[in-house]
């Protein structure tokens, strides 16, 4: 599932609406099995992401995997985080709630919005792997982590370990070094740092290693498979 956020502009309405597209693009291209739904412009709104989701709760069974990704502009107040929808807002408390319903056990939620950091909390739950583009719900900047997490899905060199399968983890630290390296390259100080926190601890972790313990669940999900010149998508 898929989700392109409100813009508030035309520009970032038009962005977040691509992004989503090309997300469906290379799961689709990939793996036409996977049920797929992707939500955007008047769609994505609060009872629409809510539908969605409790669909997928009425069909999944333990042994499916479920990948949620937000794309756009989020909110943080210092206590609670939303997700900006066409309509009322959705919450990370609401959100988690509907994916605790969800009989799948291993699930991965990519959280590409500005204070997305903030959402990680809420969502954070045993065999549950939340990635963040931002480090905390101060970062309140549009960010730029989907456009490399895109790139992940796209470009074979983001399996490292040459497996013909690209992991949650790889697919993070691809888009994490190249969101870094873009704000490098801008001369720009950097407005998220994006974290993965796979241990429900609440808090991610920018640098996910054995050392820290982090990192071991996501590299264990296999988010897309390589075949050939394919890519095959596990959604």
């Amino acid at each position: 599932l898929t989700v392109a956020g409100l813009g508030g502009a035309l520009e970032y309405d038009k962005q977040f609406s691509s992004w989503a597209t090309e997300i469906e693009k290379a799961i689709r291209g990939g793996n036409p099995q996977a049920r797929i739904t992707t939500l955007s412009g008047t769609s994505s709104t609060r009872a629409g992401v809510q539908s969605a989701i409790q669909s997928i709760a009425r069909e999944a069974n333990p042994d499916d995997a479920l990948v949620l990704m937000l794309v756009g502009h989020g909110t943080f107040d210092g206590t609670e985080y939303k997700f900006n929808l066409h309509g009322p807002d959705v919450t990370a408390k609401q959100l988690a709630g509907w994916l605790d319903a969800i009989p799948a056990k291993r699930q991965l939620v990519v959280n590409m919005t500005s204070s997305s950091g903030g959402s990680i909390a809420s969502l954070g739950k045993k065999d549950r792997v939340v990635i963040t583009a931002t480090q905390s719900g101060t970062e309140r900047n549009a960010t730029v982590f989907a456009r490399f997490w895109i790139a992940a899905l796209q470009d074979p060199s983001a399996d490292s370990d040459k497996n013909e399968a690209v992991s949650a983890l790889e697919a993070f630290r691809f888009a994490s070094d190249k969101t870094t390296q873009y704000y490098e390259t801008q001369k720009r100080l950097a407005t998220e740092h994006p974290v993965l926190d796979d241990l429900a601890r609440g808090k991610g972790s920018r640098a996910p290693s054995p050392e820290n313990g982090e990192g071991r669940l996501a590299a264990s999900f296999p988010l897309l498979r390589l075949d050939h010149s394919q890519n095959n998508v596990a959604a």
